[in-house]
């Protein structure tokens, strides 16, 4: 062996050491959203149909729960090779959390999309959602002004309220097989 082989090995494990103690630990995946394959379409709507806070309050969005599934593709209708179609919803959301009704919103009120989609879209659509639970959306109301740097509802007392939460589900063919993804 060459004299300097072993000084020479012995430097690059104390570097690969080194390397490998000065790394950042691996980060946590992040934890789940309990996003289903949708997104809120909900700063599309009129002032006059966004819930007004007093100067006093503050407001937190309900939460999906993780296990919410996305509505299926109907299996009827993959032989009709039908175009993509896209399904928007109200989704009336109780102060239990419990989804109360959906109702089909239209171009008008914020839908990205002109045409009506099957009925049978719509019905997957609102079977879907009305098993999906949500932890409440709420009002913090605060005994004097809000503070500035709070992070949740600390000093304040949680209000649970009943909100109403738009989402649009487009439903398409890839290979054959129905999918549902999230709307543009």
């Amino acid at each position: 062996m060459p004299k300097g082989l072993p000084h020479f090995a012995a430097a690059v494990l104390a570097l690969l050491v080194c390397a490998c103690a000065g790394a950042p630990p691996p980060q946590p995946a992040a934890p789940p959203t309990g996003a289903v394959g949708v997104r809120s379409i909900d700063k599309r709507l009129v002032a006059a149909q966004r819930m007004q806070l007093a100067a006093n309050e503050t407001f937190e969005m309900p939460l999906a729960e993780a296990g919410n599934a996305a509505p299926e593709y109907p299996q009827a209708l993959l032989a009709q090779r039908l175009p993509p179609q896209t399904v928007c919803l109200s989704v009336a959301i109780g102060a239990d959390g419990a989804v109360s009704d959906s109702r089909v919103l239209a171009a008008s009120e914020g839908c990205p999309t002109q045409a009506p989609a099957a009925p049978d879209f719509v019905a997957a659509a609102r079977a879907a959602v009305a098993r999906w639970r949500f932890d409440p959306a709420f009002r913090c109301v605060y005994p004097g002004a809000k503070p500035v740097d709070e992070q949740g509802c600390v000093t304040g007392r949680e209000q649970a309220v009943a909100v109403s939460v738009a989402y649009s589900f487009v439903f398409e063919q890839k290979d054959g097989r129905g999918t549902v993804r999230v709307g543009e």
